[in-house]
């Protein structure tokens, strides 16, 4: 008989989607039409960057339910073996390889989480990649990543282990 596994995945999405419709109301707060009628926005400075924030903790704790979710699903479907050598040597979209995955769009957003939360997590803000990444774009990909990969896999987070 299975039993269930205590674990915090689902408090790590929740911490997700709780900043992600957070960071949507500072940058709505922040957006206003024009007084002229015209087409176009007046948008606010954030002094206190709360949108950014709240960009970030999204980013963290999607990377965070991953890493979680990943472990739980490729202990349930190859055992425990198998998830402490992921834990190491795989990279987030090579587990979901493992268990499966072959959807473009989620392998492909997965590398995108893994290297904006690699280089927010460990910033190198001195290694220059020629590239600007605009924090609330990269949290919207983490957030649907949640989503996408759930709706992938439609199954709880919490799945029982085996015994």
């Amino acid at each position: 008989m299975s039993r269930l596994l205590n674990t915090n995945v689902e408090t790590y999405k929740a911490i997700a989607r709780d900043a992600h419709g957070k960071m949507q109301k500072y940058i709505a707060s922040g957006r206003k039409p024009k007084s002229d009628g015209s087409e176009g926005w007046i948008i606010s400075v954030d002094p206190e960057r709360n949108s950014l924030k709240q960009a970030f903790v999204t980013i963290v704790f999607a990377s965070i339910w991953l890493t979680a979710f990943l472990h739980l699903k490729i202990v349930r479907k190859n055992g425990a073996q198998k998830a402490k050598k992921h834990d190491r040597d795989f990279s987030y979209k090579e587990g979901l390889e493992i268990l499966g995955c072959t959807e473009e769009a989620i392998l492909d957003a997965v590398e995108r989480l893994r290297k904006c939360r690699k280089e927010l997590v460990h910033e190198k803000a001195f290694h220059d990649r020629g590239e600007i990444k605009i924090a609330e774009n990269e949290a919207d990909n983490a957030y649907w990543l949640i989503v996408a990969i759930e709706k992938y896999f439609a199954t709880a987070s919490n799945p029982p282990i085996p015994d």
